[in-house]
């Protein structure tokens, strides 16, 4: 899949190779709209990089847990989580030179007995009146990773704003791999307090019956062999298919360029030759861009099919005032 650190670099350069850009801001007090082309070609085999690669550490519960799913799935079996995903959805996994789709399915819900997590905001650790707690450090990982959205929640509470809350459950950490790992926390707290931050927060651990979605999941055999598997990650992946005489000649010199450098900005009016590649990656929606309506986004193209070669493609848009 595509580099989110590159993703990444992206939004924070837009400003690159200006030097190479249609028309030139320096100077101007007036909203400038910069779209930054950046071309990605990858460096593995197609096939290779749709192909679901487990975790480096196999010791964290979840990861155990879905390295037996998908083992038991690409064996025929059809397995079952409640509350949390079996397998990686949509992901590919080779096998003894086979290949298989990962499915992970919605099948029904059951109520289940879990152990919650929440925390109670006390006050800083250096104050008098604060008890002493337990340091989030000294807990076992899988509390540690608990009282991070317990904490986030708590603040919540105690001070308002926002929180990631994707990660928070029932106001705090719902409990769902203890049977796989040592918890200090749950289901009986050993710790009356924990500090996170500097911050010293009282500890609630309940029994709770959760209606938990059921997540089975299968596999379907896709390709025995790995030059099948070339021909089914072709197909499944690649959005766009150009021929270098699919593109104008300005267009196609401009591409060149590009794929040479990775990075390429103009700001607006575009060239023509811009616009023309721009339109042709199938990325014209950017186009409609002004100083007016404008907002950060970036558009992708994923993946590019072009002269024997697979690429990435994002277009960044950046509003200067």
């Amino acid at each position: 899949m595509p580099s989110t650190s590159r993703r990444a670099f992206l939004g924070a350069t837009a400003a690159g190779l200006a030097g190479l850009a249609g028309c030139d801001s320096l100077g101007s007090s007036e909203p400038t709209v910069e779209l930054t082309l950046h071309v990605d070609r990858l460096d593995r085999p197609l096939a290779e990089t749709l192909l679901w690669t487990p975790p480096e550490r196999d010791d964290h519960p979840v990861q155990r847990t879905r390295r037996r799913a998908v083992a038991a799935a690409v064996d025929g079996e059809r397995v079952s989580t409640y509350g949390y995903g079996v397998v990686p959805d949509g992901e590919y996994v080779e096998r003894d030179g086979r290949y298989y789709l990962l499915h992970d399915v919605i099948t029904g819900s059951e109520r289940i007995e879990r152990s919650v997590l929440r925390l109670s905001w006390v006050g800083r650790v250096d104050s008098e009146a604060t008890p002493e707690g337990t340091p989030r450090e000294a807990l076992p990982e899988y509390d540690q990773n608990a009282v991070m959205p317990a904490f986030f929640a708590a603040r919540v509470r105690e001070f308002d704003g926002g929180a990631p809350w994707s990660l928070v459950e029932q106001g705090g950490f719902v409990y769902r791999h203890l049977d796989e790992a040592e918890s200090e926390l749950a289901p009986d707290p050993e710790h009356d307090y924990v500090v996170v931050h500097g911050t010293v927060l009282e500890v609630s651990v309940t029994q709770e019956r959760l209606v938990e979605p059921e997540h089975t999941g299968f596999a379907t055999a896709v390709a025995d062999s790995a030059a099948a598997f070339d021909e089914v990650a072709d197909a499944a992946a690649v959005e766009l298919r150009l021929a270098p005489d699919d593109l104008g000649p300005d267009a196609r010199d401009l591409f060149e360029r590009v794929r040479g450098v990775e990075q390429y900005s103009e700001t607006k009016p575009l060239s023509a030759a811009f616009e023309s590649l721009v339109g042709a990656l199938r990325l014209r929606d950017a186009l409609d861009c002004s100083p007016e309506n404008c907002r950060p986004r970036m558009y992708e193209t994923e993946y590019l099919a072009y002269d024997g070669e697979y690429y990435d493609c994002a277009l960044y848009i950046n509003v200067t005032e």
